[in-house]
């Protein structure tokens, strides 16, 4: 399961405008990059930027117990 789809699973009212403008995921896939310590993430993507008015942004023991 995807870092999207478990926020979605988590929270089923965000929509594709939450997620251009008020949640930011960063994929390092094939990047030299690497996820900053503490980050919120699943597998190789993780959220950079987490603005929701009203929804807070999700842990990663919040994520890690969501199971397809």
């Amino acid at each position: 399961m995807t870092l999207y789809d478990k926020i979605k699973s988590l929270y089923p009212t965000v929509d594709e405008g939450d997620f251009h403008r008020k949640i930011v995921m960063v994929d390092i896939t094939g990047s030299t990059n690497t996820i900053p310590d503490g980050a919120v993430r699943v597998g190789s993507v993780y959220i950079d930027s987490w603005t929701h008015p009203t929804l807070t942004k999700p842990t990663q023991a919040q994520l890690d117990a969501i199971t397809e």
